[in-house]
């Protein structure tokens, strides 16, 4: 993320959700964009949209990545596009049952985690759930 902004590294915190804008790491086919962000102590990442590419390293590293659009979209409105990391020290939750996210008083839907995903982000990755399943 240093390439992006220079100051991400110093405002980022273990257990903190990144939200991510769209086209999410289009143009990284390595999986090292993903796990990076995951040993960096991010829990989840949500997007307006990500590639297919990203989504899929992510998720076989055991690190997920959801879309929300309308999320980023108010995020935008309300902080604007000027700063390229803002800080918000806002709690969210998420139910993965009924795929909401509820932040700021407010829900937002997002598209089901499927039993597969859901497996490989428990197991912590495709190289463990192969492990545990052999």
């Amino acid at each position: 993320m240093e390439n992006y902004d220079p100051e991400f590294q110093n405002l980022v915190r273990f257990g903190d959700i990144l939200v991510g804008g769209y086209n999410f790491g289009t143009g990284s086919s390595r999986e090292q964009a993903a796990t990076a962000l995951k040993y960096r102590g991010i829990q989840l990442v949500i997007v307006g949209s990500a590639s297919q590419t990203y989504k899929r390293n992510a998720l076989n590293n055991g690190f997920l990545v959801i879309e929300i659009p309308e999320l980023v979209d108010d995020l935008k409105s309300k902080y604007g596009k000027e700063k390229l990391t803002v800080a918000i020290d806002s709690k969210a939750h998420l139910d993965y049952v009924s795929s909401q996210l509820l932040f700021d008083g407010k829900e937002y839907s997002f598209a089901p985690v499927g039993a597969a995903a859901q497996e490989l982000v428990i197991a912590g990755g495709l190289e463990s759930w192969i492990k545990n399943n052999l």
